[in-house]
């Protein structure tokens, strides 16, 4: 059924209808700022890059030859900003003419690496929601803000035993819930948790 969806407002973005654009803003919108901003690490630049991200796609829309082209391609663009704003010699910036909104974008295994990263904060964040306020927050400032203990103690006014007891316990519950879902997402959950610094 969401694959019918997507397709149809896939046409309506090619027959130049807004609520084809719409659709894929709101689909993709919070991904890619999230995206965004652990590049930048600057949430003004990042709202600037995702919406010029949708008006590139808006312009090269009857290019669009599927869904998982046009998400490819917002990834692709979105990364190449992120790194041109903050000057990174780098990673070479890709050309982003329209063809790119073909099929041979779907290929590029950096941009897929991204999108199940990307999917993988959103499963997070949705869980987060189900766990004690300071739990919950305590782990999205230290694994999705990348802040230090020291900082996490001044912005929520505890100590740094209050901060690790949090972190740990809402480690716990997670690795528990997403262990109960589905054992690619415990994987990929356990790596994150393993590759990300506190």
């Amino acid at each position: 059924m969401q694959l019918l969806e997507s397709r149809k407002y896939l046409d309506m973005l090619r027959a130049g209808e807004e609520d084809g654009l719409l659709f894929f803003m709101l689909q993709y919108g919070e991904q890619l700022r999230f995206f965004a901003y652990k590049i930048t690490k600057n949430r003004e630049a990042s709202e600037e890059i995702v919406s010029e991200s949708f008006y590139k796609l808006w312009q090269g829309r009857e290019k669009a030859v599927s869904v998982e082209a046009i998400k490819s391609f917002l990834y692709l663009t979105v990364r190449n900003a992120c790194y041109n704003h903050i000057g990174s010699s780098y990673h070479k910036t890709v050309d982003l003419r329209e063809e790119l909104l073909g099929d041979m974008v779907e290929t590029r295994t950096d941009i897929l690496t991204h999108i199940i990263y990307t999917e993988l904060i959103d499963q997070i964040v949705a869980e987060l929601d189900t766990l004690p306020t300071q739990q919950a927050e305590v782990f999205r400032l230290s694994y999705l803000e990348g802040l230090g203990t020291l900082e996490i103690c001044e912005t929520l006014g505890t100590t740094a035993s209050n901060v690790y007891f949090a972190r740990s316990k809402a480690l716990s519950a997670l690795r528990l819930i997403f262990k109960e879902k589905d054992i690619s997402f415990y994987t990929a959950f356990l790596v994150f948790t393993f590759l990300t610094n506190f």
